[in-house]
């Protein structure tokens, strides 16, 4: 049986994405990324991870818009998510959507690690 927490990653930048599934990965998490709100959605349907990390803009969506639906869902508003942005300003996106927390790109890997690990305890 696999005890291994598992995260779902909602990146459009392969580069980003690939950073942080290595990151986590070398975190002793099992990790699984999405460019799209779609693919992310489909993963929903298999799975239910124990954090979601998920940038602000997508090509086909909005990540707070997709966290506030998340988190009025009764089936999965108890999953941490993490938000991330390059663009906007954390206390606009935490007054937007009732994110567990809020990632600032570019971000201190030692600090991303240490704020997955939090959600995850």
């Amino acid at each position: 049986m696999n005890d291994k927490k598992m995260v779902y990653v909602v990146e459009d930048d392969g580069d980003i994405s690939e950073m942080i599934v290595l990151l986590l990965s070398n975190a002793d998490l099992e990790v699984s990324a999405s460019a799209t709100l779609s693919d992310f959605r489909e993963l929903l349907d298999s799975q239910l991870p124990d954090l979601i990390v998920m940038d602000v803009m997508l090509p086909d969506g909005n990540g707070m818009d997709e966290c506030r639906e998340l988190k009025e869902s009764s089936s999965l508003k108890h999953i941490p998510l993490l938000l991330m942005s390059a663009h906007a300003q954390s206390h606009l996106v935490i007054s937007e959507c009732p994110a567990d927390g809020f990632i600032a790109k570019p971000f201190d890997i030692y600090d991303f690690i240490d704020r997955v690990k939090l959600q995850l305890a």
